[in-house]
């Protein structure tokens, strides 16, 4: 190949990054979100209640936890092509492993080993984001990958509900695992001579060392506790304050998604520069939101409007943190968005398990209050931290 051809071939893949890393967010996003609206088809098919379905779901977050946490520094002494692409490749295979589950304990391992590969994938691809944007534009690239979870949210998952109910679950999962093969693929052609850090003895407790890691990393414990505590009682809470159907739901998860998506297209436009200020106004944003519910819960069309505006600055709040995680660990991201997700997931566990009888004592509108608490909580953190 001659020097040209390779110029040219070097700048085709890197056209391609963005692509491929937004694709490698909404892969995950998907194999998240996909089981809880196909729960009772995949329990039927496996002859077992719901309720033991839905371990798999932990199963998934908890693996993802325990391997961002251990797993993660690999991202930083290896190509992030090999990294991300070995990664999307075993959540394949357990995809299709998912697919071929005979009893839910078979689909519960399966889906700890689809945890074991998005703990590494998804910080890589955060970190990889980040070491790839130009001088400048980290905020811009980061915004358009975290789209990925809007699109799961409102493309891949309405696909998987039709596919589910017209060619049943199992091809669900036959579905996701061609995809996650064909996004390892793209994630070596165009990614295989980047390294995300440049650290050689990166680990989690060096990179909790970094000045300004662990007080961020309080700060977005705070935030997803908050969310996730609220999202997983937020279908049933306008379910129930409006008597909607199911379709009706759909239509608050939609205008979240659009949000969250509307706002990571336009900050690869119009990015914003990192500082406390920024990140302790957008906080104290999310937080009038969640207060915002209270009375937005009275009629549709205001908590619809609300509901936009919490996918919106919920946007605006994780690209800070992911922006600001990679601008204190430039040589060690790997490792710092491995303890980023680990956090993220504790907090998924945490959120629901601190919200439940709070929501099942006063409703949605009490949970929104303690969200709020918790994302003030998170600023004040964000405001005194050195």
């Amino acid at each position: 190949m001659s020097h040209t051809q390779s110029i040219q071939t070097s700048g085709l893949a890197a056209a391609f990054q963005v692509p491929a890393l937004l694709a490698a967010v909404l892969l995950v996003g998907a194999n998240a979100f996909v089981l809880s609206p196909i729960l009772t088809e995949v329990a039927l098919g496996l002859a077992t209640r719901p309720s033991r379905v839905a371990l798999a779901i932990s199963a998934f977050g908890a693996a993802t936890a325990v391997s961002a946490l251990f797993l993660s520094a690999f991202i930083d002494r290896r190509p992030a092509g090999h990294v991300l692409g070995a990664a999307a490749l075993l959540l394949a295979l357990a995809q299709a492993s998912s697919m071929l589950s005979q009893n839910w304990q078979w689909l519960c391992l399966s889906q700890a080993v689809a945890g074991v590969a998005v703990g590494v994938l998804l910080p890589g691809t955060y970190a990889t984001a980040a070491a790839t944007a130009p001088k400048g534009r980290a905020p811009a690239r980061i915004g358009m990958v975290l789209t990925g979870w809007a699109l799961s949210l409102v493309l891949v998952v309405p696909v998987a509900a039709y596919v589910a109910e017209h060619l049943g679950w199992r091809a669900v999962y036959a579905l996701l695992a061609g995809l996650s093969a064909l996004v390892a693929a793209c994630l070596l052609a165009t990614l295989r001579r980047v390294r995300s850090g440049q650290a050689l003895r990166s680990s989690p407790i060096i990179a909790l060392k970094l000045p300004g890691v662990a007080s961020l990393l309080m700060v977005m414990f705070a935030f997803m506790t908050a969310f996730y505590g609220s999202f997983a009682f937020f279908g049933e809470g306008v379910r129930a304050a409006f008597s909607l159907t199911a379709h009706g739901t759909g239509m608050f998860v939609l205008a979240y998604g659009m949000g969250f998506g509307l706002a990571g297209v336009g900050l690869s436009l119009a990015a914003p520069r990192m500082s406390r200020g920024y990140i302790v106004g957008v906080l104290l944003t999310v937080a009038a939101v969640y207060i915002a519910f209270r009375p937005a819960l009275a009629t549709s069309p205001a908590a619809l409007t609300v509901t936009f505006v919490w996918g919106v600055f919920n946007q605006l709040a994780l690209n800070a943190f992911v922006v600001s995680l990679n601008q204190r660990a430039a040589e060690a991201r790997g490792a710092v968005m491995g303890l980023s997700s680990a956090v993220t997931y504790a907090a998924v566990f945490a959120g629901p398990v601190v919200m439940s009888p709070l929501y099942a004592a006063f409703g949605f509108a009490a949970v929104a209050t303690l969200a709020a608490a918790f994302v003030l909580a998170g600023a004040l953190i964000s405001w005194r931290a050195p």
